[in-house]
């Protein structure tokens, strides 16, 4: 039985579960800690991807979270993590992080609406309605053929795919006002922030550098010393470095080193290049088959950003910072309060 089909059966042991609730919390917990939760593994193009005998992940409160639905989600994961899988055990285990990462998303989605919905929150069905026909205009061109085919292969109701719509506006909502309060810096905040990081804003020299690089392969060593000569000979006599590159170098199209700061190259180059100044060339640098001989074109002296041309961008990095802060302290008291039991 393919992976498709498999699921396909599970949506209906969901679509039992969930909307016509045969069971009760109690029966779900006894259902999925039966030993006969086991894995079943189902064949796709490279790998064994698995499929659970039961269909319940997690309950959350009064909720439950299907593996049909977590596993909808990880299925489109699927080929991308086969490609980076370095063997069975390694897909295996990619397959099972990624489901924990969607199982937590999920956890954390039904404990947000959760809690707006206990504090009297509501979403108008005006706005669910926009943005449901909104959708299939954006997405379908208002093909509805199409998008009801899209919703039976993603295993969804339209009642179901609205209350996506209705939801992730509510989690929206709330963490923009969680985070709303976090959002603002001080300047002292800032200034601490450029003190204890001021290494952050001192940029080295940097200089930008051309290169005339040719094979060694290709010369005899008279053939080799005469080369080298006679590149002498035009960078003393004042050719225009493009010249020099276009007669001298193997590659002149790819003569641009660029902007670097010189402590960020191989030994053999920074070395030859630390006391250069704009105009200057390096001696020739022998490194493995190629012959360098490196041309300074600019320079950038090294400088100190002030406070007041980074403060914009400490205070984003704050901001974020404060925000994150703000939405894991907002999770984690919404955790402690509420009924969660997880069975993957």
């Amino acid at each position: 039985m393919s992976f498709i089909k498999a699921l396909s059966r599970k949506r209906i042991v969901s679509f039992l579960i969930v909307l016509l609730g045969m069971f009760s919390l109690e029966a779900a917990e006894v259902l999925a800690e039966n030993p006969s939760h086991e894995t079943l593994e189902q064949s796709t193009e490279e790998f064994q991807v698995p499929v659970y005998a039961n269909d319940i992940a997690a309950i959350v409160n009064n909720e439950i979270v299907t593996m049909t639905r977590l596993m909808r989600e990880v299925a489109y994961f699927i080929p991308e993590i086969q490609k980076i899988s370095k063997s069975q055990t390694d897909f295996q285990k990619k397959i099972r992080e990624y489901q924990e990462f969607v199982l937590n998303a999920y956890i954390e989605r039904i404990l947000i609406v959760g809690d707006f919905k206990s504090k009297g929150g509501q979403i108008s069905d005006h706005y669910e309605n926009k943005e449901y026909e909104a959708y299939i205009h954006d997405r379908f061109n208002d093909d509805r053929t199409a998008f009801a085919q899209y919703l039976r292969a993603n295993g969804q109701s339209v009642r179901e795919f609205k209350k996506d719509i209705r939801e992730s506006a509510i989690v929206g909502y709330v963490l923009a006002e969680v985070q709303k309060s976090k959002s603002e810096v001080s300047p002292t905040k800032i200034k601490e922030y450029y003190n204890e990081h001021i290494q952050n804003f001192i940029v080295d020299r940097q200089i930008f550098v051309k290169k005339i690089s040719f094979s060694r392969k290709n010369y005899t060593d008279e053939q080799l010393q005469a080369k080298l000569s006679n590149l002498k000979y035009a960078i003393e006599s004042g050719d225009k470095v493009h010249t020099i590159i276009k007669t001298f170098s193997d590659s002149p199209k790819s003569c641009d080193i660029g902007w670097v700061c010189v402590d960020d190259m191989i030994p053999e180059f920074a070395d030859a290049l630390r006391r250069l100044g704009i105009g200057e060339y390096t001696v020739p640098i022998f490194l493995d088959n190629m012959v360098y001989v490196l041309f300074v074109a600019d320079e950038k002296p090294a400088k100190k950003f002030t406070l007041d041309e980074e403060s914009s961008d400490i205070e984003n990095i704050l901001g974020a910072k404060y925000q994150k802060e703000a939405k894991e302290h907002y999770i984690k008291k919404l955790k402690e309060k509420a009924y969660i039991k997880i069975f993957l």
